[in-house]
């Protein structure tokens, strides 16, 4: 008995041991909880952003911009996102330049922003890069420069170059890349692009990711608000009736706003549009697709878009993608673009900007929404009974007021007339930023009347200076030997084939050799 007595006793605390010495091990090897992202420097009212995107891709000042900034304010948006665009030759370049052929002069971007600020509107500035000479496959998704630094010092000093803009102006967010994809592993990059940014310029920061790559980007915490576009996939190849899409952005609201509660960011859509196709809803981001027109598709996806996002608090806005940008440029029924103009699209989209402004609760976060009933696939708000977009103003339909959320303080700002949207102590005065930005020599310098203009430098010096040497009589002689080594021998024919390319176009622009060797000396 006095055996077994001791035996239980010996086992007893055996396992006692073993469950002490356990819990000992599980707190050595415990992970410390993970501390939520703190909230954004300068923050954002819920449907503070109620715009239209508009393309400035012409230097030509015969394109009237201005004639289209008033037309965005007409529709009742209080909103204009401005995109200018920089190139690269494909998506392994590590050079950056603008063209001025296609973009407009600084001075005038300068215009179109005071201009759209007289308007009563908000500005969001979005530069994008293009690609010049893209191979096949090749979008800016897909940029993986064979140099990452050279790269990178291009493309900060051409976002920088429009964010020293854009704050000259008073813009209220600038939004640093856009669909870059494959550069958003860069953290690190980015992390001190968006630091630089944020010394030049005291308005809201954003980045525009790709419709299915929001959730890798790693850096949202250093940004105010999420930018991600809308070219999901709703229907599978079948009808896009708005019902059907609303099930889709059902789903999608749930999974989105989920992943936003950790981030703790509002989210911007950046891209709202789909063009005018029969695939509209099912491939929204190919417009190039040999497809019929189908108007009432594209109403449809705008009239679902809203209904499921309209009453979102977590939403800071949307921009439409986007309107008509150059004379004569098709628009109507039968133009397959994005571009809205003279489509029924364009009364859905009207409908919604010019709509009263309902609050959304604050204690719970989430808008007041009607609930289908028991299928498991709520949406914002009740479908018509069709189902159908109404695109005639006159309709009983149509009679009804669609619901958006004014500004409350959800993100901490409420809205103020004239489109500042920044509480004042988080707006600094201009004394208090870091003064004008200094590019290196070279930097956006005019190079002669091909209209090349690097952001960094259109080539950078040692190709400059070789030809420079190599070809002084080129724009008298032959620019295709000269730019491809006939004359310059060894050195740069050893130059990537990107410099070739921009070589003979600037040759055969009548650049003056003499004088890109002394802007990027």
């Amino acid at each position: 008995m006095q055996r077994d007595k001791l035996l239980i006793l010996l086992v007893f605390v055996a396992v006692l041991s073993a469950v002490v010495g356990l819990a000992v091990l599980h707190g050595d090897n415990a992970q410390p909880p993970v501390a939520p992202p703190p909230p954004p420097q300068k923050a954002s009212g819920a449907g503070e952003f109620r715009g239209i995107s508009l393309q400035l891709h012409s230097s030509d000042p015969q394109v009237p911009f201005e004639q289209y900034v008033q037309e965005i304010a007409d529709t009742g948006a209080n909103t204009i996102c401005f995109v200018v665009a920089a190139y690269q030759e494909n998506c392994s370049s590590t050079s950056i330049f603008i063209d001025l052929r296609k973009t407009p002069p600084d001075d005038r971007v300068r215009s179109l922003i005071r201009l759209a600020k007289s308007k009563g509107l908000r500005v969001v500035f979005m530069p994008i890069v293009l690609l010049e000479n893209a191979r096949a496959g090749e979008w800016r998704g897909k940029i993986q420069p064979e140099n990452w630094p050279d790269w990178w010092e291009d493309y900060e000093h051409y976002i920088l170059h429009y964010v020293h803009i854009a704050q000259a102006e008073n813009a209220d967010l600038f939004i640093l890349g856009s669909e870059l994809v494959k550069t958003e592993a860069q953290e690190e990059g980015w992390r001190k692009l968006i630091a630089k940014a944020r010394r030049h310029f005291r308005g809201r920061l954003s980045y525009s990711a790709n419709w299915d790559h929001y959730k890798p980007v790693r850096w949202w915490d250093d940004l105010d608000v999420i930018g991600m576009t809308t070219y999901h996939d709703l229907t599978g190849g079948k009808e896009p009736t708005v019902e059907r899409l609303m099930d889709s952005w059902a789903k999608l609201r749930r999974e989105i706003l989920a992943w936003q509660k950790d981030i703790r960011r509002p989210i911007l859509f950046t891209e709202v549009g789909w063009p005018n196709l029969k695939t509209c809803a099912q491939y929204p981001w190919n417009y190039c697709l040999d497809e019929d027109p189908d108007p009432q598709a594209q109403a449809n996806c705008f009239e679902a878009f809203f209904r499921t996002w309209s009453n979102t608090p977590q939403v800071a806005g949307y921009l439409v993608w986007e309107w008509r940008s150059w004379p004569g440029q098709p628009t109507g029924p039968e133009d397959r673009s994005y571009v809205p103009n003279g489509k029924p699209a364009m009364e859905v989209i009207r409908k919604y900007l010019n709509a009263p402004a309902t609050t959304a609760p604050a204690e719970t976060g989430e808008a007041q929404t009607t609930e289908a009933p028991d299928t498991g696939e709520s949406a914002a708000v009740p479908t018509t009974e069709t189902g159908e977009a109404v695109s005639d103003p006159q309709s009983s339909d149509a009679e009804e007021t669609p619901q958006v959320p004014e500004v409350p303080d959800v993100f901490g700002v409420p809205e103020t007339p004239g489109g500042a949207g920044l509480p004042a102590e988080s707006s600094p005065d201009r004394d208090e930023l870091e003064g004008p930005l200094q590019p290196r020599p070279g930097a956006f310098s005019r190079v002669g009347d091909g209209g090349v203009v690097g952001p960094g430098s259109p080539l950078r010096q040692r190709e400059a200076s070789a030809i420079a040497k190599g070809c002084p009589n080129a724009s008298r002689g032959d620019p295709q030997r000269c730019c491809q080594g006939g004359e310059i021998g060894i050195e740069f024919k050893d130059l990537q084939s990107e410099v070739v390319h921009r070589c003979l176009r600037l040759v055969q622009g009548h650049a003056l050799l003499a004088e890109l060797s002394k802007d990027l000396a």
